[in-house]
């Protein structure tokens, strides 16, 4: 596991594995997430395993925190343990800082409500907690969990200012819920 800038070949894998593990409505476009990643805000982290992308993690580093702004395993080997190398990775390298991630809001009527479930456990698993902080946005209702230490809600809104920028803070109508 290493932070690599993706070569084309590494993108296409990427991507497959991006628009497969992530709704719509929780993505970026590629070109934005690119561009983050040139400009040195956003880094990778990738398993990559008889020369095939098998998952990755794009983290943004910010003060004492790291936002995993996605995490994803490809579906072919997906429940193998790679997702939990992959954010046991991220905790090694930023073994100092704040782990931040967003979840899906638990939700019993969700149409997709047993795997937010899952996903939830995962983190659970791997040793993150809430930090009773939920958000709602262009995303939907979201849960944000910590590991190393609990995020405020001021923490959490800087760090998503720096992470989209200050319009894109504007546009993503992020708002704190109970």
């Amino acid at each position: 596991m290493s932070f690599m800038q993706p070569n084309k070949k590494e993108w296409k894998e990427i991507k497959k594995i991006y628009l497969e593990a992530f709704p719509k409505a929780e993505r970026k476009p590629l070109f934005v997430v690119k561009y983050s990643i040139i400009r040195g805000k956003t880094k990778v982290i990738t398993v990559i395993e008889n020369e095939i992308l098998q998952g990755f993690a794009m983290v943004i580093p910010f003060e004492n925190m790291v936002m995993v702004d996605y995490l994803a395993v490809s579906n072919e080997i997906r429940s193998k343990g790679v997702g939990s190398k992959i954010i046991a990775e991220v905790c090694k390298q930023f073994e100092n800082k704040k782990i931040v991630l967003l979840i899906e809001r638990i939700n019993d009527s969700a149409i997709n409500s047993e795997q937010r479930s899952a996903r939830r456990k995962f983190y659970i698993k791997n040793g993150f907690t809430s930090s009773n902080i939920y958000i709602n946005g262009i995303s939907g209702e979201m849960e944000i969990l910590n590991y190393g230490g609990n995020v405020s809600v001021q923490e959490y809104l800087n760090l998503q200012k720096y992470a989209l920028g200050r319009f894109m803070f504007k546009v993503s109508r992020i708002t704190i819920t109970e």
